[in-house]
């Protein structure tokens, strides 16, 4: 039991940084197609 509390402990963090990296990832794909379109390049 002890291994299977550790990994659903671990999956928990996991998951979470896993989320906070997507919210990153959206972040900066807008801020470069904002930059492409600036230059003239994108929809």
């Amino acid at each position: 039991m002890k291994c299977q509390a550790l990994l659903d402990e671990m999956m928990l963090r996991l998951s979470a940084e896993l989320d906070a990296c997507f919210g990153e990832s959206a972040k900066l794909e807008q801020a470069i197609a904002a930059n492409l379109k600036g230059l003239g390049y994108g929809g």
